[in-house]
């Protein structure tokens, strides 16, 4: 566990190892960034780094036992607070009727439990490190115990927050932090990544990469055959209008509509198409689309009359999006959206 696992984000990890190196770290950091970015396994190598037995310049060995440990979730010094239902370690003791009740936010007797963790001296290593995983699910309570600890730390102590959502903690929690934002990574990093990883084809990679926003963790996670075969069925769905009555329509968006979330990601999936139908206009790149090897299909991508078809498509799906969130029928909104989509 060390810096050289970090991938694509060099301006964090310099900041980090130009600190250590100069014993100037901050005694909080807030790391911020999208779900699966590198956040976590960042503080996890600066936790390695500043308990490893034989550090060198890029932080930890990764071989000693603190390094494995720190890397297990096992070291002493090293403490990690997340949601109950984040928690894999612990929802693995509990019974699925336990865990299906772990609770989603990080509540306050977690908070004063890590707080006489970190007030303790370290056990083994230099410094006592708390981990905070998931900081903006800590509710206002929680982050007002946990100020407290950010306004006066042990000196052989360090914090770090991770959040994809810094704007939810308190503007006092955020000044007495250094902020280190993680910045989506670009496509063809996490492409290259991906096909090293996973052994994909060049097309699924690139496929993969489009989808993950930037976020490597999202990308090997993912099912990328299950993500193909939406937007098959999708692309299916949306030809299939042209053809149909205006009876079979309704008969198909009440069937549809049935599924709320499912049709909310119908919706979703024709944004994409429609964005995808913009870029390949202006870019004629097929590696830059979602919808990859569709560029030939559907909605057609070339020419004046077709950008204006999209752009009157694209309002219609937002707007069926902004009416979906305000409850409003399902059905309808499906009825309204279908019958303009098969219609010039």
């Amino acid at each position: 566990m060390n810096f050289s696992s970090i991938i694509g984000h060099d301006r964090p990890v310099d900041i980090l190892k130009r600190a250590l190196a100069n014993d100037a770290l901050a005694h909080a950091y807030l790391f911020s960034g999208e779900p699966g970015i590198g956040k976590r396994l960042t503080a996890y190598a600066l936790a390695a780094a500043l308990n490893c037995e034989a550090p060198g310049p890029g932080g930890g060995c990764g071989a000693c036992p603190a390094c494995r440990r720190v890397a297990g979730g096992t070291h002493p010094d090293v403490r990690v607070v997340m949601p109950e239902s984040r928690d894999e370690q612990l929802l693995a003791t509990l019974s699925s009727k336990e865990a299906e009740k772990a609770s989603d936010e990080i509540k306050i007797d977690q908070i004063r439990r890590a707080q006489e963790s970190i007030s303790l001296k370290p056990s083994e290593g230099r410094k006592k490190v708390l981990i905070v995983d998931g900081a903006e699910t800590m509710n206002e309570t929680s982050q007002n115990a946990f100020l407290k600890t950010l306004e006066e730390p042990p000196g052989d102590s360090l914090i770090i927050l991770i959040t994809s959502m810094p704007q939810s903690l308190l503007p006092t929690i955020r000044s007495r932090c250094q902020a280190l934002a993680f910045q989506p990574l670009p496509r063809h990093i996490l492409a290259a990544v991906i096909r090293e990883k996973r052994g994909l084809p060049e097309a699924d990679a690139w496929f993969a990469a489009a989808l993950s926003r930037g976020s490597l963790g999202s990308a090997l996670a993912m099912d990328v055959q299950k993500e193909k075969d939406e937007r098959e069925k999708y692309l299916t769905l949306r030809e299939g209008l042209a053809v149909m009555r205006d009876d079979e329509i309704l008969a198909l968006a009440d069937d549809i509509a049935r599924d709320r979330d499912g049709f909310g990601r119908i919706v979703d999936l024709g944004i994409e198409r429609l964005r995808d139908s913009l870029v390949y206009q202006e870019t004629g790149d097929e590696r830059l689309l979602v919808f990859a090897g569709a560029a030939d299909r559907g909605e057609g991508l070339s020419g004046r009359s077709a950008c204006e078809r999209v752009l009157r498509d694209m309002e219609l799906f937002i707007q069926s999006r902004t009416l979906l969130e305000r409850r409003v029928s399902a059905q309808l909104v499906a009825e309204n959206l279908f019958l303009k989509l098969a219609r010039p």
